[in-house]
């Protein structure tokens, strides 16, 4: 789901200002706009008020239209942001990204509790592996309170981190939550290992952001993908561990899932392989259903270990259909679950609908059906063996998770129950 909500909102509007109090005109299309909202959410979400009480969800909402002369463009949606947050399920948000908007030049990722960049423009090269302190003199633990009410995509604390990765670089929220000011740049501080680097640093076009995701790219192990005719889903067979990997980034139609079934079984038999990967580390979501037809093509293979041969890997990205196929997966693959906790929850409002609000054009999303996937009640996927990627390994290039389950593989050892 995050990664197909990423494609919904680059889309460029010309509305309003970000820099001063809204005019009169401007006050009234948002009313228009904010009474637009209320109503989709009251008759188009399957359960608008399973969390948020309906009088709360009112409150929020008669404040922020009483406030409207006061407040600036982007002070209104990051408002709109934190009432959809408040709704409390990860497929009902506001995409302030639906309109204009700019972003400091940064991608982060948390190790632990430490954030660091991963990636950014060749003018802050130097700050690569840099772990971020500030902004503005405002800490990242005090970042993380402000922006954790706001962020979409969310369903438990591991989404939460994984939204707060991405939306800590968008200008607009922070000059919502008036962490920075328009037409200045903002105060960045971070930490090298052996001085603290203070940088004054503006924010960049949605052009220029869009081209950073990683500057570290993965050395070990070796792996050689090949096309599987399944987009989205590339195949690596490691045939020195009778293993066939498949890195599933995103959704192909079930159509061609279909359509390439048999091939990609005589690939498999043709390379003996006794032990499947499946890798929904990163995939924000699609077609479930298109899960379940990889799942039904490969178990017409009785080569498969299927006792102890089977293994999906998960992370705090695993989100909506991937986290769904990693559950059903568990149950009918009988497969081990590596690597840490989906950002989907297993019992879930999903399914989204998405809106366009009449005068300014912003998007929103909002649920239409539930999914309880799990007898038991909990907030993720739970994983069977507990592996968390180390700043040093991905530093170096190295895949933490997958190269300690070859090696397991490879020792023909019985996997732990647990690998803190």
């Amino acid at each position: 789901m995050k990664h197909a909500l990423m494609a919904l909102i680059f889309g460029s509007f010309t509305f309003g200002g970000a820099a001063s109090p809204l005019t009169q005109a401007e006050q009234q299309a948002w009313l228009e706009d904010i009474d637009f909202y209320v109503q989709q959410v009251k008759t188009q979400h399957i359960q608008p008020f399973h969390t948020l009480a309906e009088a709360d969800f009112y409150l929020r909402v008669e404040r922020l239209k009483t406030q409207l002369p006061v407040l600036t463009e982007a002070q209104v949606e990051t408002r709109l942001m934190t009432i959809s947050r408040a709704i409390s399920d990860g497929h009902s948000n506001y995409f302030m990204m639906s309109g204009p908007h700019q972003h400091f030049p940064f991608r982060y990722k948390f190790f632990g509790d430490t954030l660091r960049v991963i990636d950014t423009t060749p003018k802050y090269r130097n700050l690569l592996g840099a772990q971020l302190s500030s902004i503005n003199g405002v800490s990242v633990a005090e970042l993380y309170a402000q922006l954790s009410a706001t962020l979409p995509g969310v369903d438990n604390q591991y989404s939460e981190k994984t939204s707060f990765e991405y939306y800590l670089s968008l200008h607009k929220l922070l000059l919502g939550l008036e962490i920075v000011a328009e037409g200045q740049s903002a105060l960045f501080k971070f930490g090298t290992g052996k001085e603290e680097v203070s940088v004054q640093v503006s924010p960049v076009s949605m052009s220029e952001f869009g081209k950073l995701s990683s500057a570290y790219s993965r050395t070990e192990p070796e792996l050689t993908a090949q096309s599987i005719g399944m987009p989205g889903i590339t195949l690596s067979l490691l045939r020195q561990h009778k293993a066939a990997y498949f890195a599933f980034t995103s959704y192909p139609k079930l159509e061609q899932i279909i359509a390439h079934c048999e091939d990609l079984q005589a690939t498999l038999r043709t390379a003996d392989s006794r032990v499947i990967i499946i890798d929904f580390r990163g995939n924000g979501g699609g077609n479930f259903y298109s899960g379940l037809a990889l799942s039904a093509c490969l178990q017409s293979l009785d080569q498969i270990d299927w006792m102890q041969g089977v293994y999906v890997l998960s992370d705090g990205e695993t989100f909506s259909a991937a986290m769904t196929n990693t559950v059903q997966f568990r149950q009918i693959l009988n497969a081990t679950v590596v690597g840490t906790p989906t950002g989907g929850d297993p019992n879930q409002f999903s399914e989204n609908s998405v809106f366009s609000l009449p005068n300014s054009g912003r998007r929103f999303s909002l649920s239409k059906r539930y999914y309880p996937f799990s007898d038991v009640q909990s907030d993720a996927v739970y994983p069977d063996i507990h592996i968390a990627p180390s700043w040093e390994d991905y530093r170096t290039g190295k895949d933490t998770v997958l190269t300690y389950l070859l090696s397991q593989l490879n020792a023909h050892t019985q996997l732990p129950a647990l690998i803190e």
